[in-house]
């Protein structure tokens, strides 16, 4: 009885090691420009409680920076330092266009939510994606 208490013990001490391993979405698949757009449309018609009449324009905007993004990402062959100033460059142009787009508490709201997803990002560590 006590051996087998033993190896259940054991059993489950080795497989709670092993699901706390980091790095779980290493191997997923990368998605598509439009589904980045669609997904950050979501997230922000939720946020930033967009009108109807918002919600195409700015899905309009996530899309052409989505694109762009992806361009980036191919030709930028790894080099992270070098796509870091230019995805900035993009975002830059996006809050500009949500200018046009958004209200001014809009506005507010979306940056507060980009910082805090910056953060996020800061705050995974070693856990950074390829």
């Amino acid at each position: 009885m006590k051996k087998f208490l033993f190896v259940i013990v054991c059993f489950l001490g080795v497989s709670l090691a092993v699901s706390a391993q980091p790095g779980g979405n290493r191997n997923r698949t990368p998605q598509s420009p439009e589904d980045n757009a669609k997904r950050l449309t979501e997230m922000l018609k939720t946020k930033l409680n967009l009108t109807s009449d918002q919600i195409a324009p700015v899905d309009s905007v996530n899309l052409v920076i989505a694109k762009a993004q992806a361009k980036l990402r191919e030709n930028a062959n790894g080099d992270r330092s070098s796509m870091r100033e230019e995805f900035q460059k993009l975002e830059g142009q996006r809050v500009e266009a949500f200018g046009k787009i958004l209200t001014d508490e809009q506005q507010q709201v979306y940056k507060k939510f980009m910082e805090e997803r910056r953060n996020n990002r800061a705050n995974r560590g070693g856990e950074r994606r390829n």
